[in-house]
């Protein structure tokens, strides 16, 4: 999360963020509007928010990046009472397999997620977990053979599974991921002149068919089928 300071026209201060995806970007933004702002990184690398008027810093221990394989990301830092959380974000499908069972508003969430997508929203769910300094120190040894190692993405990628488990959920997010210009008009004359066009896309089903008619890659008239098994005998 990278930061610029602007100022009003009357002379006010105000940061504005610059994020590498729209929806942390939204997050942070949002976050922001509750009262709880990302201001910068100090000296030794915290990260220092404002919380409804009171300063507290964060330890990024390790970041676990974001990929189409994993579809999710995770954040693990020390709070300012020297607890060792897990943070992780992601697609729905990915995130609720790694929760602890019998999550109180699971399902409640989940309600929230259809009528978001059904709006066409991208959405997320939240969860988090506390570790212990023991359980955190053996991970991390994993991690960094790991990223040493000669098939380093498939093992760090083995390693963090081991750690996105067992979370609570913390709940969802939705957020309009808004189209490029012309993105509709470029797609449609792409058909138009006879080239077929495939969609590949984590997003939920019914996020996924409406940005199709959002971006012209799908039209009222056409015949619409829904596959939604995973073998061959459960389609035929």
């Amino acid at each position: 999360m990278i930061t610029d300071t602007k100022q009003d026209d009357d002379g006010t201060p105000y940061t504005i963020y610059n994020a590498s995806s729209p929806d942390e970007l939204a997050l942070v933004n949002g976050a922001r509007h509750l009262g709880f702002a990302f201001s910068n990184r100090d000296d030794d690398g915290n990260m220092v928010c404002d919380a409804w008027g009171e300063e507290i810093r964060y330890k990024l221990l390790n970041v676990i990046e974001f990929d189409s394989t994993r579809k999710r990301m995770s954040v693990i830092v020390r709070t300012p009472d020297g607890h060792i959380l897990v943070i992780c974000k992601g697609a729905d499908s990915i995130i609720e397999k790694r929760l602890k069972a019998n999550q109180s508003h699971l399902e409640t969430t989940k309600e929230f997620l259809d009528e978001f997508a059904k709006t066409g929203l991208r959405t997320l769910l939240i969860a988090s977990k506390e570790i212990s300094e023991d359980e955190y120190h053996k991970w991390q040894i994993k991690y960094l053979k790991a990223a040493t190692s000669e098939n380093k993405e498939k093992e760090m990628n083995r390693v963090a599974e081991q750690l996105e488990v067992e979370f609570d959920l913390i709940g969802s997010t939705a957020i309009e991921d808004k189209l490029q210009e012309d993105v509709g008009q470029t797609i449609y004359d792409i058909r138009q002149a006879g080239i077929k066009v495939w969609v590949l896309t984590g997003d939920k089903v019914e996020t996924a068919m409406n940005i199709g008619h959002a971006c012209r890659l799908l039209e009222s008239e056409m015949n619409m089928f829904l596959i939604q098994k995973m073998d061959r005998k459960g389609v035929t």
